[in-house]
């Protein structure tokens, strides 16, 4: 008697023959966020779940299965930089509004619907969403030039009220109503009209508050009845709290205050200050004060009681749960604690990043990083660990490729910093090492790379010594440009490359520098210096060296490979990359100003421009096999600040000045055996539509994928050391269920690897 097995059951003893592998990484061709959720800036809450705002995006918390929803310009929103979120109960539905004016409403079905109305409009004022108010179907929203009013069901802009003296612009930063007038607070003074006028469009139907005078005020609500508005005053603990009762204005709380926000929630009337979260009863009589959780001080920008629980939008750490000052939990999902991004560098699994600048760029959360896909804490000011003073500017970073434990940042004003187990260790400044500087003053550490020994070599600015090396054995040794850089030369981009060349660009006098070291780094007799003899008609931006030994430049004008010359005194030959376009030869990127330049493992060119985007380029830099932009892609902003590869996953980091986000590309680093070769996704599942990748592979392995039966089905060469495949037989057709073995070899024949997939449709 022959048993027939159920089809399911077949397929369940099928997969206990796969171990599934990476199941944590992202798909071939999706991308993925990497902001900050930790900078809350707005809450609300509905439909049993609270939303939580940061400057970059929103996530979603569901307070019945504790669970995390990410929106942001991957999942579907149109912009980043929020300013506001409130969540309308009349048809639950979520309005976020940006900083640039332009709107999303997301439905209880997750749809999202831009509104870019004020964004896109011909308006020359600031076109800030500062507030939203709800009442119906109506949100009133309030902005740099009067109130929009917003018809959240049919999700169109349906009025725009102008209240200044013959319809001026006036910054606009609260609404509210009573029973009888709408009230708008704004930076000269309180507006108000009849809100059952019947053109409120029309300035003259508005009129100011006269007894609170033509001031800033920056919030107004009515609470149980009293209107209750906040004076804004540029002196520290400032602001003032005013309440209206038999038509007199009194002060609500008898000292000044700095006032994030003013709200209304479960019949309580919620204050948010920058020294507690206050809490009103209906009397105005003070209930509660939390000026800290856990010890910590609170940084309350928004909240909102849910079921007599407290919901913060925090400053620092996103979104905190409160009940008292012991009882609260940080909610957010995990990412940087900012999303300010400058440079990078990956190592593996290691990400870790610098959000300086140039300049007294004095930003909070100044370095951020990353292991093994998890997102550590950082604090948000770097302190001297001796001295105690505040280090900031930080532009450059170096992960140690022999111990990923230490890693080196480079601060624009405070020398060069050493990180060990993720803890800041040592300071290198010109008067307590050979770092230079110029007479004495700040250290200005541009830029760093590791040689592949393991040395350290540091590029310093407005100095005489402006290129060092910090040796394996600890030693430091200094070179010297002697006639060739002056005190107020900026280095910025350097290259530790292979065949003992360093590659070292000045930025103002727009020469390039190469030093041959001839492997003797501590013997300095024997070393070659290259140089431009004269400066290039273009900024030098950044600089790229293949595996073998091409190199590239990234200017101002566009993308160039470099010829170093036989002889010192002789000038670099700089070719531009020709390409054909629409029947045209022309130069690649000539009209774009290049800012990073990575290579993958395919050695295919990833570049990030000021105003374009990132390209994509093939090995020689004549076909565009990818252009991404903020058009056709979920990226942020298309002026690019660097590029990273994650070689071993192929993962590709892409730091935007909106901040970070990364793309699956489809090459890895090539392997030097068959080791470690693996397929993923396996087993492919009924609903996956992205690419199989074969992993672990060498340079241009052949690889050839059969049926069980060894009929081939698809045939390709590797990217590097990763393979990708469609799931498509020869005649683009999906594969049918069942085993597919995949067969790799070299072309030389000297290795070989067969691996399985397994497909259910």
């Amino acid at each position: 008697m022959e048993i027939q097995l159920p089809k399911l059951f077949l397929i369940v003893i099928l997969i206990s023959f796969f171990k599934i592998n990476h199941a944590q990484e992202i798909p071939i061709g999706s991308w993925q966020d990497h902001l900050s959720y930790s900078n809350g800036v707005s809450v609300d809450e509905g439909n049993g779940k609270i939303y939580c705002a940061s400057e970059s995006a929103v996530f979603v918390y569901d307070v019945n299965d504790f669970s995390i929803e990410r929106l942001n310009m991957i999942s579907g929103l149109s912009d980043i930089g929020v300013k506001s979120i409130k969540f309308n109960s009349y048809n639950e539905k979520l309005i976020i509004a940006y900083q640039n004016g332009n709107i999303d409403i997301v439905d209880n079905e997750n749809k999202i619907t831009n509104i870019p109305f004020i964004k896109n409009s011909n308006i020359i004022a600031d076109k800030i969403i500062n507030h939203i108010y709800t009442k119906e179907k109506y949100a009133y929203l309030s902005t740099g030039f009067g109130i929009v009013v917003l018809n959240t069901e049919e999700e169109e802009i349906v009025d725009t009220y102008y209240l200044g003296p013959s319809g001026l612009y006036i910054n606009t930063n609260s609404v509210t109503f009573d029973g009888q007038n709408i009230y708008a607070a704004t930076d000269e003074g309180v507006y108000f009209s009849n809100k059952n006028s019947g053109n409120l469009a029309d300035y003259n139907e508005w009129a100011l508050v006269s007894d609170l005078g033509v001031k800033k005020y920056s919030h107004m609500l009515n609470y149980n009845g009293n209107l209750i508005v906040a004076l804004q005053q540029q002196t520290w603990q400032g602001d003032t709290l005013y309440y209206q009762t038999m038509n007199t204005w009194t002060k609500l709380i008898s000292g000044g205050v700095n006032l994030f926000n003013l709200e209304t929630s479960e019949n309580k009337l919620l204050i948010s200050t920058s020294a507690a979260l206050k809490i009103f009863n209906t009397s105005l009589s003070q209930e509660a004060v939390y000026p800290k959780y856990q010890g910590v001080f609170l940084q309350p920008q928004s909240s909102v009681l849910k079921n007599g629980q407290l919901w913060v939008a925090d400053r620092d750490y996103g979104l905190i749960r409160l009940t008292n000052e012991w009882d609260s939990e940080i909610i957010s999902p995990n990412g940087p604690t900012s999303s300010s991004v400058f440079h990078m560098d990956i190592n593996q699994n290691n990400l870790w990043i610098s959000s300086g600048g140039y300049g007294l760029y004095r930003n909070r959360f100044p370095y951020n990083y990353r292991e093994d896909g998890e997102w550590k804490k950082t604090s948000s000011e770097l302190k001297h660990p001796v001295r105690g003073s505040t280090i900031y500017d930080l532009v450059s970073v170096a992960i140690n490729p022999k111990n990923t434990t230490q890693v080196f940042l480079g601060s624009w004003n405070s020398g060069l910093l050493e990180f060990n187990n993720g803890e800041l260790t040592s300071v290198y400044r010109a008067q307590d090492s050979p770092l230079d500087s110029t007479n004495g003053g700040l250290t200005s550490i541009g830029a760093l790379d590791f040689d592949k020994n393991g040395n350290l070599w540091i590029a310093s600015s407005y100095g005489t010594n402006v290129l060092s090396v910090k040796l394996v054995n600890g030693n430091w040794i200094s070179f010297s440009f002697e006639g060739l850089t002056t005190g107020t030369s900026e280095y910025q981009s350097l290259v530790a490359g292979q065949n003992n060349l360093i590659y070292l660009a000045e930025r103002k006098l727009k020469k390039l520098f190469v030093l041959n070291t001839n492997g003797t780094i501590e013997d300095q007799s024997d070393d070659i210096m290259f140089y431009s003899t004269s400066p290039t008609s273009f900024e030098i931006n950044c600089l790229a060296e293949e595996d073998d030994g091409e190199f590239w430049i990234g200017t101002s004008e566009g993308i160039k490979t470099v010829e170093i010359p036989n002889n010192v005194g002789e000038d670099f030959v700089i070719n531009p990359i020709y390409i054909q376009q629409d029947g045209q030869t022309q130069k690649l990127l000539e009209s774009e100003s290049v800012t990073c330049i990575t290579i993958d493992g395919a050695n295919r060119k990833w570049i990030g421009t000021q105003n374009s985007g990132v390209y994509l380029m093939s090995e020689d830099g004549a076909e565009e096999i990818e252009h991404f932009t903020t058009s056709n892609s979920p990226l942020f902003s298309n002026n690019i600040y660097d590029i990273k590869i994650n070689g071993k996953t192929g993962e590709v980091f892409i730091a935007t000045e909106k901040g970070l986000i990364s793309y699956k590309g489809t090459a890895t680093d090539s392997n030097d055996d068959f080791d470690n070769v693996f397929v993923y996704p396996n087993p492919v599942k009924p609903d996956y539509n992205g690419v199989i990748a074969i992993r672990g592979l060498t340079k241009d392995t052949d690889v050839r994928i059969t049926d069980v039966s060894g009929n081939v089905v698809f045939q390709t060469i590797s990217y590097g050391g990763q393979a990708i495949w469609d799931g498509k037989d020869l005649n683009g057709n999906r594969v049918q269920t069942g085993v597919y073995m995949v067969f790799s070899g070299t072309t030389d024949g000297e290795l070989k690897n067969a691996s399985k997939i397994l497909f259910i449709n």
